[in-house]
């Protein structure tokens, strides 16, 4: 997880590491304080619940600090619980719900009451009425290596199906990077296009990814294959049930794995070019349903926000820029000028107007490239001087409309 924030005028990059955690020796002390944090949360939300007024945070310090601190609770204990529960009374009553009931046990940790060694992996968490727990953090090396130049500040730690999990929250200030090139990313069902141009237009990188939709597409008809074998007991037999779960499993992790890769793959990428990062914005795509059921069922599986999310925080944590642009038009209009572009083959498009040529998917990065600089289109006045000509393939590629699509093929799953 990672956001990004600016506090005065440094950019601060936020991350967090989630691992399981094993008790060295008891742990009875721990869950009873678990307990008790989950109690004393309940018992603030109790008597927030019936004010219908906001406090202010030295408000609740007085309202709640001393109750708190009697039940044997540190002092920063008692800070992140009233402020936790005015947070969780605040949001049910701005969704017109019901008072919450805490039933999870997890405590939010200040870094004044642990002691974390990163290198060993162990945690020390200073517990109420003095008592103390040690734990052996689960997590491999090279994942916790990334996190070594960063500072800690919170924790959130919880036990649930009898296991002990640890999110460490780091944060580190981040370098803004001097963009000089521009990236434009084109997100399709079946591959994701990257190029890279120069301010003047030139193409000097180009690089295609294979998705994995139809991995996915191929555990969703297992699904439908079983829902259609027991299409009025699938929803109660556990067994059966069980069966349709691992395969949302699977493609649950199937996205994220890739998402993820392709992420850290485009922002290293980018962070070498110093480039600004020009993405779709495609808001509102889930609500588009006009174009068949086949489209549909692609869109329904069709992992583009959480590409997106991962390549976003991937460059917001190197110091790049992320810059969002209308997709509409960016694989149909001729970057040339502007006219209507169509088929010409496999992927191939082609303008009735000027003869333009080119592969659909390098066509849209342009397109994208164009949108995001300060000319509206190619071939309207001020144009870049790169601009490609009728004859030529997309600004700055050279050769034949074959080659752009062989020229870079780099695939993360087999197909």
């Amino acid at each position: 997880m990672v956001s990004y924030s600016v506090r005065g005028e440094q950019p601060v990059a936020v991350e967090a590491l989630k691992m399981r955690a094993v008790p060295e020796g008891s742990h009875d002390y721990l869950l009873e304080f678990l307990k008790m944090y989950r109690d004393a949360v309940q018992l603030v939300v109790n008597e927030l619940w019936g004010l219908n007024e906001k406090l202010s945070r030295k408000k609740l310090h007085e309202l709640f600090y001393e109750k708190l601190r009697k039940l044997g609770l540190r002092a920063h204990h008692a800070k992140q619980i009233y402020t936790y529960a005015k947070s969780i009374v605040e949001s049910a009553k701005s969704n017109s719900s019901r008072k919450p009931v805490l039933r999870r046990l997890s405590a939010r940790v200040d870094r004044y009451d642990y002691r974390l060694d990163l290198e060993n992996r162990v945690l020390v968490l200073k517990l109420h009425n003095s008592y103390e727990a040690k734990l052996k953090l689960l997590a491999p090396r090279e994942r916790v290596e990334k996190y070594r130049e960063w500072g800690n500040y919170e924790l959130v730690v919880k036990y649930e199906n009898g296991e002990l999990w640890v999110s460490v929250y780091f944060k580190r200030v981040v370098k803004s990077v001097k963009q000089r090139t521009v990236m434009a990313v084109d997100l399709n069902f079946d591959n994701l296009t990257l190029a890279v141009f120069t301010p003047n237009g030139r193409l000097v990188r180009l690089k295609r990814f294979k998705t994995p939709l139809r991995k996915v597409l191929t555990h969703r008809i297992w699904v439908e294959r079983i829902q259609r074998r027991y299409p009025r007991s699938w929803r109660y037999v556990k067994g059966v049930r069980r069966a349709i779960e691992r395969h949302g499993e699977r493609i649950k992790n199937i996205s994220w794995d890739y998402a993820h890769k392709v992420g850290d793959l485009i922002a290293e990428l980018a962070l070498r070019h110093r480039s600004i990062i020009v993405l779709e914005d495609l808001e509102g795509l889930r609500g588009n349903g006009k174009k068949g059921r086949k489209f549909n069922k692609k869109l329904s599986l069709w992992f583009y926000r959480r590409t997106q999310f991962c390549v976003e925080y991937e460059a917001k944590e190197r110091g790049l820029k992320i810059v969002k642009v209308n997709p509409r038009g960016t694989s149909t209009r001729c970057p040339r000028c502007g006219s209507r572009l169509v088929d010409d083959g496999y992927r191939t498009l082609k303008c009735s107007k000027c003869n333009y040529v080119g592969d659909r998917d390098v066509v849209a990065t342009v397109n994208l490239y164009l949108k995001s600089s300060r000319y509206p289109r190619c071939g309207e006045p001020g144009a870049s001087p790169n601009a490609p000509k009728p004859d030529e393939n997309p600004s700055g590629m050279r050769g034949n409309r074959n080659e752009a699509m062989t020229s870079t093929n780099i695939n993360l799953y087999e197909s």
